[in-house]
């Protein structure tokens, strides 16, 4: 049971990336709560000019006239852990916040420190919970509110949603889903656990599985695998970083929509073009005599283009080996 405190709750919010947004505006608008600080990562260069920019959520924060903090660290600015707690918050709520925690931090709040993932957990654990539901080609997945502690999604649970995985969902459909089903599911449970209405779950740690963080490499096309796969794998990849395979003048092409169909050659091997005209397609055999359609593709520093666009600036190319 939680320590009991009036309405409105005080919330320091922890969050970075546009999928922090929905809920720290549901938190600001609610009569329920009041934000005392929000904390973001420092701000990065970005694009062309490498211009140092502020997080989304920072960004708000300052246009709402709430004070921020930026720390790269807790263990190594131990000072930013006191400054934390002047603002004597009732709950840390964290979603997407990409900081370790340590328990000094998450014993601060009177109430908890209460996390939002994107995930049915025990299921997908950790940085890309998204990207491997995709991956791993699920038909659903959904968002858990849990209480954090020391280990990595390891908390106690407050309460879940489920969303449905449409065939064309690609990593910013769901990204957007779940971000916009979470915000209402996370308030929720904050003003229900506050006031005695929610007793938290432990969760079956032998049913865990764990993600790993998205690189390159993790988005490169291996024609090994079957066309199933590859397609989950650009799906998953889709808008960013963006699933990708070599060609062999070494020209890097990315993959944003494919579509498995029959492999109609007999005796083709993975990696080789079936077919690369406007007419047909560009169809790639894959592992076990499946094999892929890619229409919609990118060339470096082009824009996102369909097949039959595609073709008409490179009538022909070779995959590298």
């Amino acid at each position: 049971m939680c320590k009991k405190s009036a309405k409105p709750y005080k919330v320091v919010f922890m969050g970075c990336p546009d999928f922090s947004l929905p809920s720290l505006k549901l938190l600001y608008e609610s009569s329920d709560f009041e934000i005392k600080a929000v904390y973001s990562m420092p701000d990065r260069p970005k694009g062309r000019g490498k211009a140092l920019t502020p997080t989304p959520v920072k960004s708000f924060a300052i246009d709402h006239n709430i004070p921020v903090r930026t720390p790269a660290s807790f263990k190594k600015e131990p000072e930013e852990v006191e400054i934390l707690r002047s603002f004597a918050p009732d709950y840390l709520v964290v979603v997407a916040y990409g900081l370790i925690l340590p328990q000094s931090v998450l014993d601060i709040p009177t109430i908890g420190a209460v996390n939002l993932h994107a995930s049915l957990l025990p299921k997908l654990r950790g940085a890309a919970p998204m990207q491997y539901a995709l991956l791993n080609g699920f038909k659903e997945t959904g968002n858990t509110v849990q209480l954090m502690s020391k280990g990595m999604d390891e908390g106690d649970m407050l309460a879940t949603n489920r969303i449905t995985i449409d065939e064309n969902d690609d990593l910013e459909a769901i990204h957007d889903k779940l971000s916009i089903s979470g915000a209402p599911l996370l308030l929720k449970a904050l003003v229900d656990y506050a006031e005695g209405k929610i007793t938290p779950v432990p969760q079956d740690h032998s049913k865990a599985t764990y993600t790993a963080k998205i690189t390159s490499e993790t988005a490169k096309i291996d024609w090994q695998k079957s066309a199933t796969e590859i397609r989950n794998l650009i799906y998953a990849m889709s808008p960013f970083p963006g699933a990708w395979f070599e060609c062999e003048n070494d020209t890097r092409i990315k993959v944003f929509r494919a579509k498995v169909v029959e492999n109609e050659k007999d005796n083709t091997k993975a990696g080789e073009i079936i077919s690369c005209c406007p007419k047909t397609g560009i169809i790639i055999a894959c592992g076990n005599s499946t094999a892929l359609r890619l229409t919609e593709l990118q060339r470096p520093g082009k824009n996102r283009i369909n097949e039959q666009s595609f073709l008409c600036g490179c009538s022909s190319f070779k995959l590298k080996e």
